[in-house]
């Protein structure tokens, strides 16, 4: 499923409707970047989605079940960015 998703799949999605289920509950995310990649690999269309959440918990870099309102459960490669007092941002990349 994961080489299926597209760039458009992550367009216009409702506020709380991507979630990462943890032991502490679940995080809402939301995206907040997207943009395409230099097409140098095997996914016809490579791009990164940057996603926004609470500063705490802060999730780690990892394989992470995040829940999507369509695709449903997607097991992405998720990395922390960048962090503030009310923000953390992650990256999604697809290639």
């Amino acid at each position: 499923m994961i080489e299926q998703l597209q760039r458009q799949d992550f367009e216009n999605l409702a506020p709380g409707s991507l979630g990462v289920a943890t032991e502490e509950g679940r995080i809402v995310l939301e995206v907040v970047e997207l943009r395409d990649l230099p097409d140098h690999s095997p996914r016809a269309a490579p791009f990164a989605v940057v996603l926004q959440g609470p500063a705490s918990p802060l999730l780690a870099q990892a394989i992470q079940p995040l829940e999507h309102p369509k695709l449903g459960r997607l097991e992405v490669f998720l990395v922390p960015i960048a962090r503030t007092a009310e923000h953390a941002r992650y990256e999604l990349i697809f290639n």
